[in-house]
């Protein structure tokens, strides 16, 4: 059964210069330790890039 199907919310990843093309999906939990990750410096993203994550994609 799909996410859709039992009701959960899931977060949809997209390249924004190719709108039609491959979309990843991400189960709303999995999206937060990604940000959470990114936040604690585990991936590679600029300072400047990691400030307001939870205001823009952890809704």
């Amino acid at each position: 059964m799909s996410n859709e199907a039992q009701g959960e919310r899931v977060i949809a990843v997209r390249d924004s210069k190719d709108p039609d093309g491959p979309k990843l999906f991400f189960s709303v939990s999995a999206w937060k330790e990604f940000l959470d990750r990114i936040k604690a410096g585990k991936h590679d993203l600029p300072e400047d890039m990691r400030e307001g994550l939870d205001e823009r994609f952890a809704r």
